[in-house]
């Protein structure tokens, strides 16, 4: 991102946890390739996978901004690389360079309307069109020159992808089993194959 004043980008692998819930805010970390899971942590125990980010976004901009502690994790989920920045250099950025502000507030919009639209998709639509939300999305990110097949790898566990959609595993499988029986996708060697990602219930954002 020009905004963020020729800072490298550097390759994380998966698994690399970028900053924990509850920790200081030291860096913000701008995605330009790959995906990011969100992880949240409750006193008794239990995990949830908040949500996951895409290219293009901002992780832990709104901890820096309001100088308060993270309220979630943020882990790399595959691959990814990302333009780390300190907490204090993108302060002094955000006061300069108004590019960067109107980047962080299209971004910090963005991501609260896609997490109302998800809390929405999970109290009234079926498993089942959350799932096809979740791989719609996928492709996207997969999509190679306009091919009617689309062929990629699930960037979360298989419990973690139940939790995203609010499902269990056992339910998880099932569905993927009737997509694959009705010919929508076909699974091989852990990748899942899209044959027309169109064909897929999808949301259509304005």
């Amino acid at each position: 991102m020009d905004a963020l004043g020729g800072v490298d980008s550097h390759l994380y692998p998966a698994g690399v946890e970028l900053f924990r819930q509850d920790s200081c805010p030291g860096q913000i970390y701008f995605v330009e390739t790959g995906v990011t899971k969100l992880t949240r942590y409750e006193e008794n125990g239990g995990e949830f996978i908040l949500d996951i980010r895409f290219p293009g976004s901002l992780l832990g901009s709104e901890a820096v901004i309001r100088q308060k502690p993270h309220s979630f994790s943020a882990a790399t989920a595959t691959a990814c690389r990302l333009m780390p920045l300190t907490a204090s250099r993108f302060l002094s950025l955000l006061r300069t360079e108004s590019l960067l502000a109107s980047f962080l507030q299209d971004s910090l919009c963005a991501a609260v309307l896609s997490q109302a639209a998800r809390m929405s998709e999970i109290a009234c639509l079926p498993a089942r069109q959350r799932l096809e939300q979740l791989l719609w999305m996928l492709a996207e990110q997969s999509c190679d020159g306009g091919k009617a097949e689309v062929k990629f790898q699930l960037p979360l566990r298989h419990w973690e992808a139940a939790q995203l959609l609010a499902i269990t595993p056992t339910y998880l499988s099932r569905l993927l089993g009737e997509l694959e029986t009705e010919e929508i996708i076909s699974r091989r060697s852990g990748w899942i194959v899209l044959r027309e990602p169109a064909s897929l219930w999808h949301r259509v954002d304005d």
